[in-house]
């Protein structure tokens, strides 16, 4: 997996480090994103392999966000996984109609467990 890259959008700086942590562990790049607005920098500064975005973040923009990456061309095809505490059906639904490739509530997976949810579909896709 080496050469890959996640982006990991989440406001709160410490549990964004366990994140990125994990990925380094299992020899993927991670960057970090607090805000939508520096997440949007950065993947026009370089597209990342996966994006991991908190749903909740900034008052439930996440899942614009999401839509927003669907959009591009350029992001399209990105893998979209919603990661977030929000666990009503509705938000589940909301998420995959805006796009996202998986939807993980941080209290139902360990972060080992994301990254190699993650690592599961890039690797899909590289082939």
């Amino acid at each position: 997996m080496r050469g890959k890259q996640v982006l990991i959008v989440e406001p709160d700086a410490f549990l964004a480090g366990i994140y990125a942590s994990k990925f380094a562990q299992e020899h993927m790049k991670a960057e970090v994103a607090e805000s939508l607005v520096e997440a949007r920098k950065k993947i026009a500064k370089s597209a990342p392999s996966a994006v991991l975005v908190d749903a909740a973040i900034e008052n439930e923009a996440g899942f614009d966000f999401v839509s927003e990456l669907r959009a591009e061309t350029s992001t399209f095809a990105i893998p979209i996984f919603v990661l977030t505490d929000l666990g009503k059906r509705e938000d589940i639904e909301k998420a995959f109609a805006a796009g996202a490739t998986d939807y993980l509530i941080k209290g139902h997976f360990v972060p080992i467990e994301v990254v190699r949810k993650v690592k599961q579909v890039v690797a899909a896709q590289t082939k």
